[in-house]
C-alpha cells in the first residue's frame, strides 16, 4: 500500500507528455512474451493511474481553456 502511495506521488509530479511516454513504455513492456504475470499486474496499475493523470490535466486545460474570455483574445 505505501508503494501505491509512492507511486502515486511521483505520478503527480508527471507532466502530460512524460506520462503518455511512460504509457507507450508499459505499452512495449506488455508486448513482450516473456513478461511475467507480476509485471503484468504492476504495469495495470501504473498504466492506469498515469491514465488518471492525464485525463486530470486535460480537464485542467479544458477548464481554462473556457475560462478564456474572447474580448481578451482580440479576436478580429
Amino acid at each position: 500500500m505505501k508503494n501505491l502511495e509512492i507511486l502515486q506521488k511521483n505520478i503527480k509530479k508527471l507532466s502530460y507528455e512524460e506520462a503518455i511516454s511512460e504509457l507507450e513504455n508499459i505499452l512495449i513492456n506488455v508486448q513482450d512474451e516473456n513478461i511475467s504475470l507480476d509485471k503484468i499486474k504492476n504495469n495495470y496499475i501504473k498504466g492506469h493511474m498515469l491514465l488518471k493523470h492525464c485525463e486530470e490535466l486535460l480537464q485542467i486545460v479544458e477548464q481554462e481553456i473556457n475560462e478564456i474570455d474572447p474580448k481578451f483574445l482580440d479576436i478580429d
